[in-house]
């Protein structure tokens, strides 16, 4: 993702629990009620937290957008209370109740030291949420505040002023628009057949989020190299195949990354 730089904290208990979202159904919305403080001064804050859980995935200044928080991991952004959005209501065995926490991205806008959300913020905030949106196929309606997932007085400035809220998605909804109006024709039935590599590239870049896998067997008990971002760069220092001939490139490090080019580029 472009516009996110990535600099994950620790797995810790109180704001980095590891724990996998179940899906991606709802971008919640919040702001930091911190004025002044950018977006790695809250990296940097929940990297050291303790004694209360708490966290989102990106952070957001008028200057760059921080993704803390691999965006398949839960974050603990909006579930103090029980949650009112039917479609984020969710349990797993890991974390009873979880709710909106294993299903849908936190996002914390900054304030300046005036404890505004800066026009600057704003845009770079829609800049994320459009491309999350086409991330995970989901439209501007899918954009909430955390109001409305608790009842929390957050972002308070949509809170107060609806309207922000409308005039966020409308911008996202231009992005979405312009995007697919860019974009190029449908491709044929045959061409959306998968295609690998056969052969080393050597030297690849991941087009979508990618995981790394100690087999060339892509089963989750193998999934222990990690998650990576579109854009992520690997040398490639040899190929494998499954059981049934699917190509697999083997990383530098020894973990197995799909060969699909759909998926990774050559460069």
């Amino acid at each position: 993702m472009t516009t996110l730089k990535y600099n994950y904290i620790n797995k810790n208990k109180f704001s980095r629990p590891g724990f996998k979202l179940l899906r991606v159904s709802k971008i919640v919305m919040h702001y930091t009620a911190n004025s002044g403080a950018s977006a790695d001064n809250h990296r940097r804050y929940f990297r050291d937290l303790k004694e209360r859980y708490a966290s989102a995935h990106i952070f957001i200044d008028d200057k760059e957008a921080i993704c803390i928080i691999p965006l398949n991991e839960v974050a603990y952004h909006a579930n103090e209370k029980a949650c009112r959005v039917q479609a984020l209501k969710a349990t797993a065995g890991y974390y009873s109740g979880g709710n909106a926490n294993l299903t849908s991205i936190g996002i914390e806008m900054c304030l300046d030291k005036n404890g505004n959300i800066t026009a600057a913020t704003f845009n770079r905030s829609v800049d994320v949420v459009a491309e999350l949106c086409k991330t995970y196929n989901l439209t501007a309606s899918d954009i909430i505040r955390h109001y409305d997932v608790t009842g929390k007085n957050c972002p308070a400035p949509w809170v107060t002023k609806p309207s922000e809220l409308t005039r966020f998605r409308n911008a996202v909804n231009a992005k979405l628009k312009g995007s697919a109006s860019t974009s190029k024709p449908k491709p044929s039935a045959s061409s959306n057949k998968n295609v690998y590599y056969t052969e080393n590239p050597k030297k690849i870049k991941t087009l979508v989020q990618c995981d790394l896998y100690n087999s060339v067997d892509f089963t989750e008990k193998h999934k222990t190299g990690g998650t990576y971002p579109a854009g992520t760069i690997f040398t490639i220092s040899g190929m494998g195949k499954t059981k049934g001939g699917t190509p697999r490139l083997k990383t530098k490090s020894g973990y197995y990354l799909t060969a699909n080019t759909k998926f990774v580029k050559k460069i």
